[in-house]
């Protein structure tokens, strides 16, 4: 019997390069679907806005990948 399919949202950073760094209580995070993981990302960068700090990330710096 085959394992499902996970995502996870990347990062990428200049040591490492892509990592999956964001956490769920201390636990690396983890999605059932691409588009879940998608709308994260998504979800992430409206928080900046409405924080007003959008400016400082960039959107490439991020990707959903299966694991």
């Amino acid at each position: 019997m085959s394992q499902a399919t996970r995502f996870e949202v990347q990062t990428y950073t200049i040591c490492d390069g892509w990592v999956n760094c964001w956490c769920d209580e201390d636990e690396p995070a983890y999605y059932d679907t691409h588009d879940g993981a998608q709308a994260a990302i998504f979800e992430f960068f409206a928080d900046l806005s409405r924080a007003g700090i959008v400016q400082a990330y960039r959107l490439e710096d991020y990707r959903v990948r299966p694991v």
